[in-house]
């Protein structure tokens, strides 16, 4: 594996570069295992995800905006997050980065945007920590997908993820209504368990910033989280929320669709 540390104009290319910002360096993360839980709940084998790992690059970068051009370079490539924390979202004209959701270990930056040339990210990334990434090669998975009968399966679900994904995040957008786009972006981030459980959880991002992914303003999220306060739904204390009714959220995400009137 190659070391790649990456500064805000250069590449320097070199071999088990030291980590001066660890003030005491872990053991190396566990690779296999980290592909293995990013393919989830597909099953590569183990040869097909060691074939991956000794092809992939290591990248490091220091907090702030990721300066990366392209997914291609150095080689078109699947990018996964191995240490650290990024966020993920756009910059408005202004230069202010609006966050739309946070990724860590064992989560993918980007999957579809180095298989088309030149190759453009499809949302911009900033790291909030000091972060380690595995450029995974496409050349790589085409080969694993020659000796593994199960990594095309694994290959494609990862994509139909992403495209799910960005389809649910325009679908949002364009035709839901306010209540509907929180109850959404709620059940999105809701740990899983029983649900017949009361959930708590904490709000990742600022209101601010969440209300900017939603598509609405700072007020416009404060009345939703009030409706849905009052309804019962939900209980909000600052940051921190409980969900009391999820069926009741979940109904509110996706209502059913309106009866037509028949005539007699």
């Amino acid at each position: 594996m190659l070391d790649i540390h990456t500064t805000s104009t250069d590449l320097i290319v070199g071999r088990h570069a030291p980590r001066p910002w660890l003030a005491h360096p872990p053991e190396p993360a566990p690779d296999l295992e980290l592909l293995r839980a990013a393919f989830a709940p597909a099953h590569p084998s183990s040869a097909a995800l060691q074939h991956l790992s000794n092809a992939s690059r290591l990248v490091r970068c220091e907090p702030g905006p990721f300066l990366f051009s392209s997914p291609r370079r150095p080689e078109p490539s699947w990018w996964l997050v191995r240490q650290g924390t990024m966020s993920l979202g756009a910059r408005g004209a202004d230069g202010h980065f609006v966050e739309k959701r946070s990724i860590g270990p064992g989560e993918w930056l980007e999957t579809a945007g180095a298989m088309t040339s030149p190759g453009t990210w499809l949302e911009q990334a900033e790291c909030r920590t000091m972060v380690e990434l595995l450029a995974v090669p496409l050349a790589a998975m085409n080969e694993a997908c020659s000796f593994d009968p199960a990594f095309p399966q694994a290959y494609a679900a990862v994509l139909a993820r992403r495209v799910r994904e960005l389809n649910d995040s325009l679908h949002d957008i364009v035709s839901a209504d306010v209540s509907a786009r929180l109850a959404r972006w709620l059940l999105r981030r809701l740990p899983s368990g029983d649900p017949g459980v009361e959930v708590h959880f904490v709000l990742p991002e600022r209101k601010q910033a969440i209300a900017q992914q939603l598509g609405m303003t700072s007020e416009s999220l404060s009345r939703a989280l009030r409706r849905l306060s009052d309804a019962g739904v939900i209980v909000v204390n600052g940051y921190e929320l409980a969900v009391k009714d999820l069926p009741a959220l979940q109904r509110l995400a996706f209502p059913a669709p309106a009866q037509k009137e028949t005539g007699r």
